[in-house]
């Protein structure tokens, strides 16, 4: 093989390398496309455990027992005569296989006191009720430093235009409730709350003209929570009833 074919080859096998580390760093970061848990902690390590136990537990329960994960590649026998070419196959097919995913993925958030639990679970609103429920009824405090958990239904970037889009493709889920709220928190973004407040709520209006608004109980709530580049949005009820899904004080109230 020729020395230009060689330092050809070489350098294809450093972009493929860069591009499996860009999307493995890309993996275990929030971004747009994700469903899942959003919670607040004051020591984000010994909450991540935290919020892997309770979910893990529910969804056992509800879904039944994860399955082992599959293998991400598959070996197969091939006759390749040059190791490089060889390597490069590799990593091309890597690349451009599907990630076989847990059930639960914590993934950075870049905000401290947010963590963000990635999931393939199809409802995370019903694990959510699931959890705040058995604490109701048993009265205990399952976590000491995992504070909310709110369920996230989509991420999408962080322009307004993109969030507008994602609230209208959520708002039949405040369908047959009387009243409703909008939950809006920015961090660490220069959007403005009140530019997103005004448009999502006539998207609400637009929807169910009957429908309320209730800033002190309402029966259901829409969940808008900008961290940096990304934006999560989830649908929940009874925000107030429910100690605004703050599982310590949810325990509390029970036990008073």
């Amino acid at each position: 093989m020729s020395e230009t074919g060689n330092k050809r080859k070489a350098k294809d096998k450093a972009f493929y390398i860069k591009s499996a580390k860009q999307a493995r760093i890309s993996a275990g970061e929030l971004g747009p496309g994700m469903k899942g848990f959003l919670c607040t902690s004051n020591r984000e390590k010994d909450s991540v455990r935290e919020a892997y136990n309770l979910l893990n537990e529910h969804a056992d329960v509800l879904y039944g027992a994860e399955e082992g994960l599959k293998e991400a590649n598959v070996a197969k026998e091939e006759e390749i005569e040059d190791e490089l070419t060889k390597e490069m196959d590799a990593l091309k097919k890597k690349h451009a296989a599907p990630v076989s995913e847990r059930r639960f993925h914590s993934v950075t958030t870049g905000v401290k006191g947010c963590m963000f639990i990635r999931s393939t679970v199809e409802n995370p609103s019903e694990l959510v009720n699931s959890i705040i429920t058995d604490i109701e009824k048993k009265q205990q405090q399952t976590t000491k430093f995992l504070l909310r958990m709110l369920p996230i239904q989509v991420t999408c970037k962080s322009g307004l235009e993109e969030i507008l889009k994602a609230a209208e493709s959520l708002v039949d889920k405040l369908a047959n409730f009387k009243s409703f709220s909008l939950l809006v928190k920015i961090r660490n973004h220069s959007l403005k709350r009140d530019n997103l407040i005004a448009p999502v709520a006539d998207i609400v209006k637009n929807k169910f003209p009957e429908m309320k608004v209730d800033l002190d109980n309402p029966e259901v709530s829409l969940v808008i929570e900008v961290l940096r580049k990304t934006c999560c949005l989830g649908v929940v009820t009874n925000y107030s009833g429910r100690a605004k899904y703050n599982l310590v004080e949810i325990a509390q109230k029970a036990n008073k």
